[in-house]
């Protein structure tokens, strides 16, 4: 929830300076990364919750990689072998990280 004393409120229609400033005050990065990532953020919506979701699948295929292994596996290896697998979409990275 938003605290009542905050500036910011719920139902508040964002705009590209709205987004910056709320950036600029919640991060320590320069005004030109700030500016860059507003604008990312706009003309690529997506690509934030696309990134959380690949993230979920990465972890959970770990955490399946962990429990077939148990004592035995090795983090870095697992890592190693499933970059190498490359740029893979989420079905067949699931498909392939299962074999590792």
């Amino acid at each position: 929830a938003i605290p009542k004393s905050s500036k910011w409120h719920p139902g508040e229609k964002w705009t590209p300076e709205l987004m910056l400033e709320f950036v600029t005050e919640h991060s320590s990065s320069d005004d030109e990364f700030n500016r860059s990532e507003v604008d990312r953020y706009l003309g690529w919506p997506a690509q934030a919750i696309s990134y959380k979701l690949g993230e979920r699948v990465w972890l959970r295929l770990r955490d399946d990689a962990k429990q077939r292994h148990g004592a035995s596996f090795d983090l870095a290896d697992w890592h190693d072998k499933a970059l190498k697998l490359g740029n893979l979409g989420l079905d067949l990275l699931q498909s392939e990280l299962s074999r590792i």
